[in-house]
């Protein structure tokens, strides 16, 4: 046990600076109204990090899973994932709450309680999870063809999908473009990941599973095949949250496979808003005079927050502001200029 936190540590050390734990003072942002502070600095999380791989490594290495490797796919997600989770993660009495806090799910999520009162639950919570396409439309993790290297039959293979320097090994060539890339959008702790596997077979009838890591093979989902036809579905697939190794596979015979990721879930994560200001209306009144000048209208998406009006003298007071229209009076000597417009939000998706 102490080797592996040893190794944790020595990653924690070498890819987060500033390791020094940060007071009240080094704390750039503001503090939330649980208390929470709304950002940390990269000292805070290092610590944070040590703290949970010391606390849950027992726990990890009970799966019989690599602590080391585990503990660096944390140290990487801690390192930008949002302060507020990063906090409440470190209070979950569960690995499973800690695991689903921190990927964004609310404490109070019926998932997030229920593997509190079910302690002995392995795996991440998966309830109220948000579905994402792959930008590049499929990752190739793993094509046996290319390495000549057909699984053989009663025979369980893992399939790497996550903090992988390259998919080569598995006959990957990364995203669609061809090019080998290996980032391919794939987040780490993806609570389940949508794969399309193709099966062809070398003369054989039977089955195909593919499934959580931590699982039996009889857990998967299954592709049945028939001699010298090729089979293939898609499936939605757990992934292992403690596995260096997301998936298995496995077959009743011997067959090449290829396997792609095409999208993964993920709890839902708080975003700010992406806000735009409108154009503006401008209106010239006259001396004494009155008037209403309307903001452009917000984008199609965007949902208007605010009405914003301006006048280019002190002797204008408003006397209406409200869903776009800007009301005024002028009560200078001369003529002055109301100017209104919209401030226009939308929730950005993850």
């Amino acid at each position: 046990m102490k080797r592996f936190l040893a190794a944790a540590a020595i990653f924690l050390t070498t890819t987060t600076t500033g390791l020094a734990v940060a007071g009240p003072r080094d704390i750039p942002g503001g503090v939330s109204a649980q208390g929470q502070t709304t950002t940390l600095t990269p000292g805070q999380r290092a610590e944070i990090a040590r703290n949970l791989v010391r606390k849950w490594a027992p726990h990890v290495q009970s799966e019989g899973r690599n602590v080391g490797e585990w503990a660096i796919k944390l140290g990487r997600f801690i390192g930008t994932a949002d302060a507020r989770n990063v906090q409440q993660a470190a209070t979950m009495p569960t690995f499973p709450a800690m695991m689903g806090v921190l990927q964004g799910q609310p404490a109070t999520s019926d998932s997030v309680l229920k593997s509190i009162a079910s302690p002995k639950a392995l795996g991440s919570t998966v309830g109220d999870t948000t579905y994402t396409p792959l930008a590049n439309g499929r990752c190739r993790v793993a094509d046996s063809r290319v390495i000549s290297s057909p699984l053989p039959g009663g025979v369980t293979r893992g399939i790497d999908t996550e903090d992988i320097s390259s998919y080569a090994s598995q006959g990957g060539n990364g995203s669609s473009a061809g090019d080998g890339s290996t980032i391919c959008g794939i987040p780490s702790f993806a609570t389940a990941l949508a794969v399309s596997v193709t099966v062809l077979t070398v003369g054989n009838q039977g089955f195909f599973k593919i499934f959580d890591n931590s699982q039996p093979f009889t857990a998967g989902s299954t592709l049945f095949y028939e001699p010298t036809v090729s089979s293939s579905n898609d499936v939605v697939v757990k992934s292992c949250q403690s596995c260096a190794i997301e998936l298995s596979i496995y077959s009743s015979t011997a067959v090449h496979y290829v396997i792609d990721v095409v999208g993964y879930y993920m709890p839902p994560q708080a975003t700010a808003l992406d806000c735009v200001e409108t154009a503006n209306t401008d209106l010239a009144i006259p001396a004494g005079g009155t008037g209403n000048a309307v903001a452009p209208a917000c984008a199609t998406g965007y949902t208007q927050t605010s009405t914003n009006c301006e006048s280019s003298t002190w002797q204008m007071p408003f006397v209406y502001f409200q869903s776009g229209t800007c009301s005024a009076q002028n009560n200078s000597g001369a003529s002055a200029t109301l100017r209104a417009s919209r401030t226009c939000c939308r929730v950005p998706g993850r």
